[in-house]
């Protein structure tokens, strides 16, 4: 127990017996109140001891005095009315030998709730009125700061700034979609007018000498704001750099009570999902499991490294054939979960025998393979290296997890699998099948030998589109061309994509994942709901007006053309793989599709031959055979 913990708890076992002492003097007076010592040195010696569980079991010194609010309040109304009812079944077992009259039990539960719960909450306006006397005295040098939004979160944003003395902002004021706010406070800070009067309201500050030099986005502003793109738009065209919480504001939520501000970004809009994701099970996916992750050091690897470490798994193993990859997500995730045993190992998946030797060591309980060349331009030039990374590759693993009996090898696939015109596209199908075909041989012979469809190991596939912000990806290129000032490069003015954020999707894949593993069905690829696809002008647009310019006056966009291997429109599946619904928001099912395993293992085979020694033509002819849908987008 911290020092401060033991001072509280202290605190509130003396304040215990001064309200059995005051509930006493309050019942019997001056004169009588002498003759009851003995009876209040025996519920002392009975009731404290009983007090002090309930307050511990009841989370009082769990919150700090400094943030005590109406949580904590309502939990020493919790722990006080306990004690009290202990006071009457005290009362009641003792058959009078301890007397405690009704009036003493009913004054006390009130001189006890103010007790407990007085000094903190004076502590609490004490510590505010210090901080804020002390903001007020920097208050010249701080950062003027508009707020879009007036409900919980604003208020919250606003004490925040006002109570933490190391901040070197200030807020002057609010905006919000809520004609009714206009005109009304929180905690003394004005909201000034409705978001589309953003200019009006600057101008109105400016004059009086407080010209905002941000704007705070909260989170209501960002999902209720009809057009949140416009204001945005006209904050930077106004020269206020525009920021959002880099969490939801949950007071405490860091142990000192701040805030944490991050840019707003594309992401942020494009990503506004409001589905809601099951972490629960997740959790039971992956704690206490030995998990290994292929690719560990990409966008969507490093990712699902984070999320399963924050998981509680037993041990993880990320392998990764980039050096510094290997060595920044190994970085992070030991400064970030402590407790986690991370074993980052270089290798490459192309490598049969050290994969190999790495999976049978570890003895992983769940593969994650994520490890892929995914550009398609750089693997239509080097068809090779593409059909021994995507397809190969994942043939190692898959036949290093069946020789050991992983319970599941998941496997990360892309859109672009579902009728494939790029090499890309086609390697990422044939590895879809080989997966696929592994799975059906393993059902098939669970049902042979105990009829359940029950297998030791699993080979799922997990389909999605883009990822927003993924290395490589159109978000990234366009930020770059924005900085350098245009021009922004599209390669076609009706090209669409799917896209998702990159927290999302992971949560997402690994969801499926538990819902495929738990599954007697034979369910060998799960395709993830991206909703509407987006037009990658519209995106260019996007970003070009969040930047604060007009696209097409202050930067230009220029058409590049359709490259190799592109589709103006991505595909989730095709009419042999029909989509159903699983029990989960979020995640489809594809019907499986009519295969001979043997026949499709043995083509993938052929083709792992071709790589060694054959041409381009040779490897195309072979990739053809194990994806017979294959239809190669060459450019004139």
């Amino acid at each position: 127990m911290t020092p401060k913990r033991l001072a509280a708890f202290t605190h509130d076992l003396v304040m215990t017996a001064a309200a059995i002492v005051i509930g006493y003097y309050l019942r019997f007076g001056t004169g009588a109140f002498i003759f009851r010592l003995d009876d209040m040195a025996i519920l002392f010696a009975t009731v404290l001891p009983f007090a002090g569980v309930a307050y511990w079991a009841f989370g009082l010194y769990a919150g700090i005095w400094r943030f005590a609010s109406i949580p904590d309040l309502i939990n020493i109304i919790k722990a006080v009315t306990t004690v009290t009812v202990f006071l009457v079944v005290l009362d009641f077992a003792s058959r009078g030998d301890i007397v405690v009259p009704r009036t003493i039990v009913f004054s006390t539960w009130f001189i006890l709730c103010a007790l407990l719960g007085g000094p903190r909450m004076l502590y609490r306006i004490y510590r505010d009125q210090r901080l804020l006397k002390r903001g007020h005295r920097r208050g010249h040098g701080a950062i003027p700061v508009l707020i879009a939004g007036s409900g919980n979160e604003a208020e919250i944003i606003i004490r925040s700034l006002e109570t933490n003395g190391s901040e070197l902002i200030t807020p002057v004021g609010m905006i919000s979609s809520k004609q009714a706010h206009i005109g009304q406070r929180i905690r003394n800070v004005p909201v000034l007018g409705h978001s589309e009067d953003l200019e009006r309201v600057v101008q109105r500050l400016s004059q009086r000498g407080q010209a905002p030099r941000r704007l705070i986005l909260t989170n209501e502003a960002l999902t209720k704001e009809k057009d949140i793109e416009s204001l945005i738009s006209s904050a930077r065209k106004l020269g206020l750099s525009v920021e959002r919480l880099l969490r939801p504001a949950m007071e405490g939520a860091d142990g000192d009570g701040r805030i944490r501000l991050t840019p707003i970004n594309i992401e942020d809009l494009l990503g506004r999902s409001t589905r809601e994701l099951d972490y629960t099970m997740i959790r039971k996916l992956v704690a206490g499991r030995r998990i290994l992750v292929t690719g560990g050091g990409g966008t969507i690897g490093s990712e699902l490294c984070r999320q399963i470490a924050s998981m509680s798994c037993k041990r993880l193993m990320i392998v990764e054939n980039a050096e510094f990859a290997l060595y920044d997500i190994t970085k992070d995730l030991k400064r970030d979960f402590p407790g986690v045993p991370v074993d980052g190992r270089l290798c490459d998946v192309r490598d049969r025998h050290k994969i190999t030797t790495l999976i049978e060591t570890f003895a992983p309980d769940i593969i994650f393979h994520a490890a892929a060349l995914k550009h398609v331009p750089i693997v239509e030039r080097h068809i090779a290296e593409g059909i021994r990374t995507n397809t190969v590759g994942t043939v190692n693993v898959a036949d290093a997890a069946r020789k050991i009996g992983v319970k599941a090898m998941v496997m990360i696939s892309t859109d672009k699998a579902v009728q494939p015109t790029s090499v890309m596209g086609a390697t990422k199908r044939a590895a879809e099948s080989y997966c696929e075909a592994l799975d059906a041989l393993a059902y098939a012979a669970s049902n042979r030998v105990n009829g359940n469809g029950n297998r030791e190991t699993r080979f799922m596939s997990v389909r999605f589109g883009n990822v927003l912000g993924s290395s490589g990806s159109v978000v990234p290129l366009f930020r770059e061309q924005l900085e350098q000032g245009g021009p922004i490069t599209v390669t076609h003015p009706d090209m669409k994509r799917y896209f998702m954020t990159i927290k999302e999707a992971v949560s997402l894949v690994l969801m499926a994942s538990a819902l495929g593993l738990n599954s007697r069905e034979r369910i060998s690829i799960f395709v993830l709901d991206m909703g509407q696809p987006v037009k990658i002008i519209d995106l260019a647009e996007q970003m070009i007006r969040l930047a604060g310019y007009e696209p097409h006056q202050d930067i230009a966009i220029e058409f590049t053309g359709v490259r190799e291997g592109e589709k103006l429109h991505e595909e989730l599946f095709d009419a042999s793989e029909p989509l159903h619904p699983t029990s989960l928001d979020g995640i489809m099912a594809a019907e499986p599709r009519a295969l001979v395993p043997e026949a499709l293992i043995e083509e993938i085979r052929r083709l792992q031959a071709a790589t060694k020694d054959g041409d381009d033509e040779t490897m195309l002819s072979r990739l053809s055979a194990v994806v017979p849908e294959f239809t190669r987008h060459r450019l004139n």
